[in-house]
């Protein structure tokens, strides 16, 4: 039996029954998302959050419909906690806080210096792009008629704006009381008198990063987490980013934008294959044990009918594309910029090809992987990833080649990969 192999779709649910790419599960046609008053964007984000004023969280996230807070993270802009929510049949979940400022507020504080919040017109786009890639978790269909799927981004089941300081049962660990700054900055959190609101998304629980996987060397397994990702689980995992990000693609001209291994999170999984719908071909990869999550929409863009979801990265890359000496994240932030330069509204695919190739190579290169016997056909299999990937501009393109899908026939071929499909 094949590692990983890809066949139609013996049955597909009727045009009635099927999710439509013209017809999204957020209220689209409202927003006005060319609206250069930045102030506006306050009301769209109440807009897509189902709010006429922000609430509190006592009121939205009460302790008594969740079980074990715990802290995983912080970042400067946000907090990550896990839960347990009894509303959701008691299905482990995650708060990603978000602390927000509206235009207006920021410029009578300009005199100040703080950090450690968005505006409401970054979040804006962050909220549209996650609520419509959560939708892929149901069966979507383009103008042509072709069906995409895939479970491999975080499944949305709400978002609200809410003020108020965070709970303390929340367990926010706001920062290290103990390192010293070397620059004191005063933070939003403390300035009295100022509107404090924050961002609440309550997403399904998706896993640890796999740079903490890495660095903790923690390897998944049924029984739980013991020493080392096997090198299987790696190139596993690098077929499940590489399928989901395509789906989205193909589907709404996506690029992520920002694929580090923080933003690829992993889980354990009983299922044996995870299942991808690519324009009506279903691929089925051997899942080892794991199941991969691509977060963190902040810099990426998409594409809706006619409406373009983006952020503009000129300024902010603009002091890494002239770095030096540039890293491996840093090299891709390069080669993107270079490509992009100040068009961030257009669609360049081979953004995903520059990530993509960036994660292989994360991977190749882990201790993990490197316990692989150097004629082992695993890691043959990802060194061919990373020496092909550039010979395409999209990733539809390099999937259909990985797989061998031929365009008007129904035939079996084996390859390293092995691939049986019919024609649509």
């Amino acid at each position: 039996m094949s590692k990983y192999n890809i066949n139609e779709k013996e049955s597909r649910k009727t045009m009635i029954e099927r999710k439509s790419l013209l017809l999204p599960t957020i209220s689209l046609t409202s927003l006005r998302s060319n609206d250069e008053n930045e102030d506006d964007y306050w009301f769209q984000v109440l807009e897509l959050c189902c709010q006429q004023n922000p609430s509190h969280f006592g009121i939205e996230f009460p302790s008594t419909a969740f079980q074990n807070f715990e802290y995983l993270d912080s970042g400067t802009y946000s907090h990550v906690i896990k839960a347990t929510a009894i509303q959701y049949k008691y299905t482990p979940i995650v708060f990603k806080i978000i602390k927000v400022v509206q235009k207006a507020t920021l410029n009578k504080l300009n005199v100040l210096s703080f950090n450690g919040f968005e505006q409401y017109s970054d979040v804006y786009q962050e909220i549209v792009i996650t609520k419509v890639l959560s939708d892929l978790h149901n069966l979507v269909c383009d103008a042509h008629g072709y069906e995409y799927q895939t479970h491999c981004f975080p499944r949305i089941y709400c978002t609200k704006i809410v003020h108020g300081e965070i709970p303390n049962y929340f367990l926010i660990r706001k920062y290290d009381e103990n390192e010293i700054k070397a620059k004191p900055v005063e933070r939003f959190e403390e300035l009295h008198g100022v509107p404090r609101e924050n961002l609440a998304i309550l997403m399904k629980y998706c896993g640890d990063s796999l740079w903490q996987l890495f660095k903790h060397r923690y390897r998944i397994t049924s029984s739980g987490a013991t020493v080392g990702l096997t090198p299987c689980q790696l190139l596993g995992i690098c077929y499940q980013v590489t399928l989901a990000l395509a789906v989205a693609e193909c589907v709404y001209q996506f690029e992520h934008r920002d694929l580090h291994v923080c933003n690829v999170l992993v889980k354990k999984t009983k299922k044996e294959t995870i299942s991808f719908v690519i324009r009506s071909v279903s691929y089925n990869v051997k899942s080892f044990g794991v199941k991969v999550c691509l977060i963190d929409a902040t810099f990426s863009r998409i594409c809706l009918g006619d409406k373009v979801y983006f952020t503009d990265l000129t300024n902010r890359l603009k002091a890494t594309a002239s770095t030096p000496n540039p890293d491996a994240q840093e090299e891709a932030y390069k080669l993107m910029y270079n490509k992009v330069v100040d068009k961030w509204r257009d669609w360049f695919p081979e953004t995903n090809i520059y990530w993509c190739k960036y994660f292989y190579n994360e991977v190749y290169n882990s201790e993990a992987f490197r316990s692989a016997e150097p004629d082992n056909s695993t890691r043959k299999g990802l060194q061919n990833l990373i020496d092909t990937i550039s010979d395409h501009r999209t990733l539809r393109g390099f999937i259909e080649t990985m797989f061998r899908i031929p365009t008007n026939s129904n035939t079996n071929i084996n390859t390293t990969t092995s691939a049986r499909t019919t024609s649509h």
